[in-house]
């Protein structure tokens, strides 16, 4: 503290706090330089985490939509089946 002081009475105090705001501004992009980089790389791959899933989910239901469909496509064919045999009168696929 008397380290301050001293350069207060021999270079006056405007140098001094020019000195403290250039100490706090250093001391804030360390911040963001350090702590803040690691918090946003740490959100980039949750959200990198939540996309993967979000895709994998999307495979997963278009293959259980196809699924569906082609149960649909095999019930129909033998709706068609039934209809053919109960019509007797000609009806062709």
């Amino acid at each position: 503290m008397e380290t301050w002081i001293a350069i207060a009475e021999r270079f006056g105090l405007p140098l001094v706090l020019l000195l403290g705001a250039c100490y706090g501004i250093v001391k804030m992009f360390n911040w963001l330089a350090n702590d803040m980089m690691q918090q946003i790389k740490k959100n980039e791959e949750r959200i990198e985490n939540i996309v993967v899933k979000l895709i994998d989910n999307s495979k997963l239901e278009r293959e259980t939509n196809r699924q569906n469909f082609q149960a649909i496509l095999n019930r129909m064919d033998a709706l068609v089946d039934i209809l053919v045999k109960l019509s007797g009168n000609g009806l062709k696929k």
